[in-house]
């Protein structure tokens, strides 16, 4: 599959599209086919290696976090998804990101994409709606 990795940290420039095995879907979780992901701010300071301390991540690293695709494999003992289901989700930071035709994800991570609209559109919703919910002063 096609995938942008980066070999080191730093700018933009260290982003290459190249070859990149396939995931395969582990216990626990899902491969999405990837229709579209977004852009974060998180993901420029994980590559610039400002946070190898809180997201360490293993060389070459496919970036982005933030997903929307559909379902094309599904590992043990993941109830409640099935091939074919339009999902987004927010992957964890570290692992290999959604910058590519496939990735795995957690089962429990995803949610179901949104019906209207683009499915590669719904990869913007994850991290944003994930902030919107928090709390904007203590309980």
């Amino acid at each position: 599959m096609k995938a942008v990795r980066y070999h080191s940290y730093g700018d933009s420039d260290v982003l290459v599209y190249e070859e990149a095995d396939r995931p395969v879907a582990g216990a626990g979780q899902v491969v999405v086919r990837v229709a579209g992901t977004a852009f974060n701010l998180l993901d420029a300071a994980i590559r610039a290696g400002l946070l190898q301390q809180v997201f360490p991540v293993a060389l070459p690293h496919v970036p982005s976090y933030d997903v929307a695709g559909v379902v094309a494999e599904v590992g043990e003992g993941v109830r409640g998804w099935s091939a074919g289901d339009a999902v987004v989700a927010f992957l964890p930071p570290a692992a290999p990101g959604a910058a590519a035709e496939y990735v795995a994800a957690p089962a429990e991570a995803l949610a179901a994409a949104p019906r209207t609209g683009e499915l590669a559109d719904a990869a913007a919703l994850p991290s944003v709606g994930l902030a919107a919910g928090w709390p904007t002063r203590p309980s």
